[in-house]
């Protein structure tokens, strides 16, 4: 009978231990699966990125390979950015502001004032923008834009520049309007490009509905950390049970 009863207690103390032994093997997977550990690590606070303020003033940055629009951009911040601004929204109070204070109303000076010196000339007060949802009304296609330009533009030195400098520059005001396809402007092409709003202008074109492709199967879900230990569980206490019932009928 001594002996029944220590194989008793030493199954059940067996059981026990293996029940609190499962019980905190599960706990550990569903925190792996689900996250990680309860304690999390302390939060890591990066140190704040200073975003410099850019110069509008400074040239546009140069590329490796430039295209006809990147010279332009290049020639249009030497020759027109001054008046019609860095975003072609023309001489707004705005812009102006970019200036030193002295620069900021040249029309007032000697330079570009009602009597200019030997060189200068005289600043319009107004200047229009180039590029924008309602810019270049007064022209029909690319090709009138660079017939006006070559020859009123630059304002100071109207029809001072090349011809292919003209075309680079028309070539970055219609990448900047979104109407330049990347192929090189020549004085043949560019009534290809009519402006929008102008008769005869080609309607953007619509996307072309395409059929969606069938969803992926969902991912079946892998057999919860719980489900296990609970199969487990029951597993154990049914060994446990034939193990004190053999030891009983001893």
């Amino acid at each position: 009978m001594t002996m029944l009863r220590r194989n008793k207690a030493s199954g059940a103390a067996c059981l026990l231990v293996a029940v609190l032994w499962l019980l905190s093997a599960s706990a550990t997977l569903a925190q792996v699966e689900h996250g990680g550990p309860a304690t999390a690590p302390p939060a890591f606070t990066p140190a704040p990125v200073v975003t410099p303020t850019p110069d509008r003033l400074a040239a546009p940055p140069t590329v490796p390979s430039p295209n006809q629009a990147d010279e332009g951009a290049q020639l249009y911040w030497l020759h027109c950015q001054p008046c019609h601004g860095d975003r072609g929204q023309g001489l707004t109070d705005e812009w102006r502001a970019q200036y030193p204070p002295e620069d900021q109303n040249c029309w007032e000076s000697g330079c570009h004032g009602q009597r200019p010196y030997d060189q200068g000339f005289i600043l319009p007060t107004a200047v229009p923008a180039v590029i924008g949802d309602t810019v270049l009304q007064k022209f029909q296609t690319m090709d009138e834009v660079y017939r006006y330009v070559s020859v009123a533009m630059p304002y100071f030195f109207p029809g001072d520049l090349t011809q292919a400098e003209y075309l680079a520059i028309v070539a970055h005001l219609a990448r900047e309007n979104g109407l330049w396809d990347g192929q090189t402007l020549t004085t043949d092409t560019m009534l290809n490009y009519p402006l929008p709003g102008a008769e005869g202008a080609v309607a953007t074109a619509q996307p072309t509905p395409t059929t969606a492709a069938p969803a992926a199967p969902a991912a079946q879900p892998a057999i919860d950390a719980g489900r296990i230990g609970l199969i487990a569980l029951v597993a154990l206490i049914a060994v446990g049970g034939i193990f004190l019932w053999r030891n009983r009928v001893r």
